[in-house]
Order: C-alpha cells, then sequence, then structure tokens
C-alpha cells in the first residue's frame, strides 16, 4: 500500500491542477445535489423494536387522526399573574387574550380548528372540567372521582394565579417549525410580560433549533492556525493544513445533507459531522506535511519528498483513518436507526478527510512550491534562513539576520529551530526526549500517578443518569425551562411526564379472576378491564393519578393517563416506568388484554435503556478491534494490551469529569447541570477510540522503527548511551514522534472544546467529553503511561510467538518496504526541476501509450 500512496501522492503533486479541479468541481457538484434534493432534517429519536413502539402504532391505529407523540409539534403557553392578582382580574385576563390572539393572528403553521380551540387557560380550564365531569359520570363513575380526575389535567391552579394553554403547528415534524413562526410566539408572550405577567413557551414545537453558531468553527481554526505556527514556523506552511480540513468538513456536510434525501437523518447528524471531521482533517495533513518536511531535510526532491510523506505518514493516516471509521460504523451494533446514522455520516466524513490528505494536500503543496520549507537548490537541505537557530542565520545575499518572530517562537517551544538541530544531530535533546528520561529514571512512580489520577477521575461516572433533550434539559435562562418549572411548581413534577397507556381489550378474556367482580356487577368485560387497569396502575408507589381520558369509536380500547410524582429527569420516573411495565405484563397473562405504555418520557426512555444496553457490547468489539489491529501492526503481545488498558482508564477519566462538570455542577460552573444525553457515552467510546489509535500508532511506528533499524546498532557502538536497546526505541522514538503528536492533541481538543460556546447544552458537553477524552489518552496514556509500561517490561514489550507472527497478516504502516525500494533505486526519482517535471510526465505517458 506505502508505494501505491507514494506514487499517488507525487502524482497528485505533479498534477496539482487536474487534482485541484477535480476536488472543486466535486465541491459544486455534490453542493449543487444538496441543495436540489435534500429534504431537511429531523429531531426524531424513536426507534424500533423497544416497548413504546408498539403502544405507538396502537395509539395511532386505533385512535385515526391522532398523531405520534414524538412528531407532535406541540406548544404549552404558561401564563402566572404578578403578585397579589388571579387570572381572572380584568386587566390580568385582558392580557392574557391579548397576547393568545397575537399567536391566533400571527402563527401561519395552524389549522383553522386549532386557531378557533386555542382560548385563554381560565376559558380552556372551565371547558375542560365540564367536559370531562359530564362525559365520566354518563359513564356511571361517581361524580367525586370524576371531579379528581378532572382536577388532575386542571390547566388552572387552584389558586388561580397561574395557568397553561397549549396548540400544535401544523407541521409534519418539530423540526419543520419555522423560525418566523417561533418570534411570533415568543412575540405575543411580550404582550403579556409588558403586562406586568410571567409568561412561558415550552413543549416539542418549541424547541430551539440544534445548529451550529460559527463561532466554534472560528475558534478551533484559529487556535489551531496558532498551534501549526508554533509547529511549522511559516504562516503558509500552517494555512495548508486549515484549507484541506474546511474542504473537506464542507463537502462532507453537504453530502450528508443531500443524503437526507435518501434517508430520514435526525439534525445532530451534520453537527457531530462537523465537529469530528474538522480535528481528524487538520490532524492527518500535519501528520503528512511533517514527514514532508523531514524528507526535504533528507535531501529529497519536493516531488519525492511528497511521495514519502503521503507513502510513509499516509499509510499510517490511511490506518487511522480506518480505524475510526470502524469504530464509527460500529455504532449500528446498537441497532439504533438515527445512531448508525450518525455513524455512518460521521464515517464519511473521515473518509474525505483521508483522501483529502493524500490528494489534495500535494497538489497545493506543488502550488505553494518553495514558499513552504524553502530548501537551498545546490544543497537540496532546508535553507538556513528558514530555520534559524542560536547559531545564527543568513538571509538571501548571505548576510547574517535576526530570526524572524515566527522563526524565534516556533523554536523556543519546539518548531522548525529545534528541528534543525535534530536534524543535524539526531541525539540532540528535545522536550519530548527530555520528558521521556524524566519518565525513565523512575517509570513505576508515573505509572502509579496516572493510575490512580485517572481512576479518581473515573468514579464520578458511576453516578452517570442519561436522557434525550427536553425543556427540563434546556438552559435555564431558556423560556422552554422556565415553563417546564414553572408547571412543576404550579401542578406538580408529573405533569411533564405524563405517562399514556393504551389498552386494546378486543381480546379480553371475560372470565379473569380480576374481571369477575366488575363483570358481575353488569359492566361489559372490556369496560371492566379498562377500570381494573386503571385501578391497578394508579395504586403504584410513584403514581400521582391514573384516569381514563379516551376511548376509540367502537369501544374496544381506551386511553389511561397516568401521572407520576416525579419530573421526566427523575430516576424515580425511570423506574415507574419498568416497574408499570412489569405490572402489565402480569396483567396481560392474566386478562388477555394487549397493552403498551408510550408519551414523550417512555418513548425518550426507551431509547436510553437501548444505548444504554448497547454500551458494553460495543465497547467489547473497540477494545477487541484494538488488540487485533495493534498485535498485527506492531508485532508485539505488550503493545495491545497496554493500549487497550490505557484506552479504558482515559475513557473512563473522560466520563468521569463530565459527569462531574455537567451532570453534578461542580463548583457552580455549569449554569444548567443535568443529565447527559443518552448517545454521548457510546459516540464518545468510538470516537475517542479511533483518536487513541492515531496516538498510538504515530508514537509506536517510530519507537518500532528505531528499534528494528537503529538501537541495536546504537548499543553496540555506544551511541545509545546509558540507554539498552529497548530504552534506546522508546526515547529516541518517542523524540521522533512527540512533537507532532502534541500538536495533533492540542490542535484536537482545541476544536472540540471550542464548541463549549454553542447554546446547546448537549453539544457543549459533546465538545467537553471529546476534548476531555482527547486530553487524557494523548498526554496521560500516550505520552505517559506506555512508555513507562514499556521501560518497566523491557524487552517483553517487543516479544511475539513466532507461530503467533507466521500467522498474523502484515501491515507495513511505517513504509519501510517503500524507504527500502526508494533506497535501492527500485523506485524512479525525479528531481524539482519543472523541465525535468515534464520530461518525466512525458515518459510515463510515452509509456502508457505503448502498454
Amino acid at each position: 500500500m506505502a508505494t501505491f500512496l507514494f506514487r499517488l501522492g507525487r502524482w497528485s503533486f505533479l498534477h496539482r491542477k487536474f487534482v485541484l479541479v477535480v476536488w472543486l468541481g466535486v465541491l459544486v457538484v455534490v453542493g449543487g445535489l444538496s441543495t436540489a434534493f435534500q429534504k431537511g432534517y429531523n429531531d426524531l429519536f424513536a426507534i424500533d423494536g423497544v416497548p413504546s413502539r408498539h403502544a405507538t402504532e396502537m395509539l395511532m391505529d386505533k385512535f385515526p387522526g391522532t398523531k405520534n407523540p414524538m412528531e407532535d409539534a406541540g406548544v404549552t403557553l404558561v401564563y402566572q399573574a404578578p403578585e397579589g392578582k388571579t387570572l381572572t382580574d380584568p386587566d390580568v385576563a385582558a392580557a392574557v387574550d391579548e397576547s393568545i390572539a397575537a399567536v391566533k393572528d400571527n402563527v401561519a403553521a395552524m389549522t383553522d380548528e386549532a386557531r378557533e380551540a386555542l382560548t385563554g387557560p381560565v376559558a380552556a380550564n372551565d371547558a375542560q372540567t365540564d367536559l370531562l365531569i359530564g362525559q365520566e359520570t354518563e359513564m356511571g363513575l361517581p361524580k367525586e372521582v370524576a371531579e379528581a380526575d378532572a382536577a388532575n389535567v386542571a390547566l388552572v391552579s387552584p389558586d388561580g394565579t397561574t395557568g397553561t394553554t397549549s396548540f400544535s403547528f401544523d407541521v409534519e415534524l418539530p423540526a419543520d417549525v419555522t423560525p418566523a413562526d417561533k418570534d411570533a410566539v415568543t412575540d405575543a408572550l411580550q404582550i403579556a410580560r409588558d403586562a406586568g405577567l410571567q409568561a412561558e413557551a415550552g413543549g416539542a414545537g418549541f424547541g430551539d433549533p440544534i445548529e451550529i453558531e460559527p463561532i466554534s468553527e472560528v475558534i478551533g481554526v484559529i487556535v489551531a492556525f496558532i498551534v501549526l505556527i508554533f509547529t511549522f514556523g511559516s504562516m503558509l506552511a500552517a494555512g495548508l493544513p486549515l484549507i484541506t480540513a474546511v474542504i473537506g468538513v464542507g463537502l462532507g456536510a453537504l453530502g450528508i445533507t443531500g443524503a437526507t434525501a435518501l434517508v430520514p437523518l435526525n439534525n445532530i447528524t451534520p453537527v457531530l459531522g462537523i465537529m469530528i471531521g474538522l480535528a481528524v482533517g487538520i490532524d492527518y495533513a500535519l501528520f503528512i506535511m511533517s514527514r514532508f518536511r523531514d524528507e526535504l531535510r533528507h535531501g529529497r526532491s519536493r516531488p519525492d519528498a511528497v511521495g514519502l510523506a503521503v507513502g510513509t505518514a499516509g499509510s499510517a493516516v490511511v490506518f487511522a483513518g480506518l480505524t475510526v471509521i470502524v469504530a464509527l460504523v460500529g455504532l449500528a451494533l446498537a441497532n439504533i436507526e438515527f445512531l448508525t446514522y450518525m455513524g455512518f455520516a460521521a464515517a464519511a466524513i473521515v473518509l474525505i478527510a483521508v483522501l483529502v490528505a493524500l490528494t489534495l494536500l500535494p497538489a497545493l503543496l506543488g502550488f505553494a512550491g518553495d514558499r513552504v520549507f524553502r530548501k537551498d537548490a545546490a544543497s537540496g537541505r532546508l535553507r538556513q534562513s528558514d530555520i534559524p537557530d542560536s547559531t545564527g542565520a543568513r538571509g538571501r545575499h548571505g548576510k547574517p539576520r535576526k530570526p524572524g518572530v515566527l522563526a524565534r517562537l516556533s523554536g523556543r517551544f519546539g518548531g522548525t529551530s529545534r528541528d534543525a538541530r535534530t536534524a543535524r544531530n539526531p541525539s540532540a535533546p528535545t522536550l519530548g526526549t527530555r520528558w521521556v528520561t524524566l519518565i525513565h529514571r523512575a517509570p513505576g512512580v508515573f505509572v502509579v500517578i496516572v493510575i490512580a489520577v485517572l481512576v479518581l477521575l473515573t468514579l464520578p461516572a458511576k453516578n452517570l443518569q442519561l436522557s434525550l433533550p427536553s425543556d427540563m434539559t434546556s438552559p435555564e435562562s431558556t423560556t422552554q425551562r422556565k415553563s417546564a418549572e414553572l408547571i412543576e411548581e404550579v401542578f406538580g413534577a408529573g405533569r411533564n411526564s405524563p405517562l399514556l397507556v393504551i389498552v386494546d381489550a378486543e381480546n379480553v378474556d371475560p372470565e379473569a379472576e380480576s374481571l369477575k367482580p366488575l363483570v358481575a356487577g353488569g359492566i361489559e368485560p372490556a369496560q371492566a378491564s379498562f377500570v381494573m387497569i386503571k385501578d391497578q396502575l394508579g395504586n403504584n408507589v410513584g403514581v400521582k393519578h391514573a384516569q381514563l381520558i379516551g376511548a376509540s369509536e367502537d369501544g374496544s380500547t381506551a386511553q389511561i393517563l397516568v401521572t407520576p410524582t416525579t419530573g421526566p429527569i427523575d430516576e424515580k420516573t425511570v423506574q415507574l416506568i419498568g416497574q408499570l411495565r412489569g405490572e402489565q405484563s402480569r396483567i396481560e397473562a392474566e386478562t388477555g388484554v394487549d397493552m403498551g405504555i408510550t408519551g414523550f418520557t417512555p418513548i425518550q426512555q426507551d431509547v436510553t435503556d437501548r444505548l444504554e444496553g448497547a454500551m458494553p457490547v460495543y465497547l467489547g468489539l473497540v477494545v477487541g478491534l484494538a488488540l487485533v489491529l495493534l498485535l498485527m501492526v506492531f508485532r508485539s503481545l505488550m503493545v495491545p494490551l497496554v493500549a487497550a488498558t490505557g484506552f479504558l482508564l482515559s475513557i473512563g477519566a473522560a466520563f468521569g469529569v463530565t459527569v462531574l462538570f455537567w451532570q453534578e455542577g461542580l463548583w457552580g460552573l455549569i449554569d444548567s447541570p443535568g443529565p447527559l444525553i443518552s448517545f454521548m457515552p457510546i459516540f464518545l467510546i468510538g470516537v475517542t477510540f479511533g483518536l487513541a489509535m492515531d496516538y498510538e500508532v504515530f508514537i509506536l511506528s517510530r519507537m518500532r522503527e528505531r528499534w528494528t533499524k537503529h538501537s541495536h546498532r546504537a548499543v553496540a557502538d555506544g551511541s545509545a548511551g546509558k540507554f539498552n536497546a529497548v530504552e534506546d526505541s522508546v526515547v529516541r522514538g518517542f523524540g521522533m514522534g512527540a512533537r507532532v503528536v502534541t500538536a495533533a492533541a492540542l490542535i484536537m481538543i482545541a476544536v472540540f472544546a471550542s464548541f463549549i460556546a454553542q447554546p446547546l447544552p448537549f453539544i457543549k458537553v459533546f465538545g467537553f467529553a471529546l476534548g476531555a477524552g482527547v486530553l487524557f489518552d494523548a498526554f496521560f496514556i500516550r505520552m505517559t503511561l506506555v512508555p513507562a509500561l514499556m521501560f518497566i517490561t523491557g524487552r517483553a514489550t517487543w516479544y511475539m510467538p513466532r507461530w503467533l507472527d507466521k500467522v498474523l497478516p502484515t501491515f507495513d504502516v511505517e513504509g519501510e518496504k517503500l524507504e527500502e525500494a526508494y533506497a535501492s533505486g527500485a523506485i524512479e526519482t525525479i528531481d524539482d526541476e519543472p523541465a525535468k517535471e515534464r520530461k518525466f510526465r512525458k515518459a510515463r505517458r510515452s509509456r502508457q501509450a505503448t502498454q
């Protein structure tokens, strides 16, 4: 593969205009098709094969015209009178009526029926109360029971100060509600607020749109640019990885948008894809450009240096990218449609990032010419004027000159100046070699410290609580959160988490023991089952009230509203749903009815439960994959075990600190702590695993290269100093790879952390968790724990049983065979002269024509 990548990279460099035109053409075509055929994103989290799905299907089948609870774009308006007044006071009532009228007059997406039905809380409550009491007493229920049922769903508080009214936007999905209609509601609420009332709005139809504010990309790119300047000491060189990353992310985002024409995609899908694509796109280009600069220092021509960079570092990029892709595609194991599509979309963006790094980046390096990492034409080395160091530098006319600001800073922090000294003297100390030498002095101490710190940080993860976005998980400053809290305060927490039980009694057993008393009293078996089930469900701990709220036209199916005592994000509500489903199984077996529990809260909980159940399986998959891949690449038993153990430690610590800050609100730094979004853990596992393997490959490949080619000889000739062969491979290999991995990790952390600036809480949490995962894995595990354990294990680090070595396939991610072929002359070389480049292309075309 390395030889193929060498030829691809050099060909892209030589045919840069063609490559650029192709990529720009693909960008234009994909953008055009996406704009023409995209159907937009949805905001649904419903999945197949869960208990609430069956209940929802029964609801829609037995009650025609009823909408799926997850698709209903309902809005609840909450009004609270000023202190000392009630909603019936003339001035308060007038303000509420004016606000309601503004909603009816200015919201476009509302049916005439809904517009006519929308009234103020007091009028709506009176009509609803009269209707419920009349219906239930006609059904033979005692008046006190009917009054209790009416009070449970009352729209006005007992003291008359607070009331609610609701309507639904006339759209297919909540995501289809336009900003104009939301603004109309906001403006209507302001009328009541100006009159002194508290007026809030919540519900699925009034949620904040899930989209990325550009501030995150800007911050991430700026920080990445600064890191790249310190790394390369050149603004032009620093800009190329950003250009390729932005093009790759743009193409990927357009492709994902276009894919909505074929499959339903959640509107979180592009958010996560952009976040991951921007980070890996910059890092992959960084790895290749760093190797390109190294090849130039060895006297290679620019076309050959690009080819060798793509063939060596590019091989590692391909391996790392495929690892990330496999981890993301593996999300399909959870068997959750929206999560599967999210994984596929993110994997597609990573694939594009790899292809861009292998082809477009070499083309851009061709356009940049000697303006990137200039070389002296006579020596073929990087010009001293471009690599200033403490010995001084010379300008264009041979006169000494003082290094520029960027060059001085990059040299101070490990940039080009230090690289130049290292190129002239490979044993020259760098920050990386100093760090690993410090570890060498007391590796056991570092192992204990790292493990202790990460384990302690993991402990809060035992309190992990998951949920999907709702009004109660919105920021405390939003009207959605205020409306939910006001309803909870006045009507009880359970009003925000109603459970809808559907009972199909078409096949009810009239001889069931629990129904006999009611049937004997003259009640039809179906009606008897409804009453019995309502009473039994209402007797469960955690249930505030249970009541019949509707029946199908044929009388065979009923809706039972169960109001919990706790809210939607309370763990007791989760326990209650499980308790009721246990009760459901017993009742179905006893009476022959078909039951199900649905509603916004149960549906969301089913998604959360499915995700939690899939996590151990998925974690086992990625850890097993890591063991196998690293075993094949590094031909060692110890390296994969250390890598996998380190990954578990870093992912545990990432979970722990995320729970500590975002769920438990450590030190009050987070203004709206609460449960984490349900699919964050499994997605964090997949992404962190892929990135961990990136850093493992880029650092360990340098160590193994040193071990197989130089360490034993260095020990024999004394150049290894006090180190044995294993220690020399760790120290020197770490020194060669640490700087680029440090830069890559800092860039990725910056990109992820920049998403904390987003307005939506769960996007903030994603950015924080991914940044924490990279921080722990790159600096605690790959750059501290791994070398420390390698020092301790000694020669066992590179031990591999011969029989296993023969059985496993070999992957040359270091491009070793390519370098040997290039050095032996088996691969044709070309120099930097344009005429020679033209001659090479002409000769190649001639050979192709004769074949």
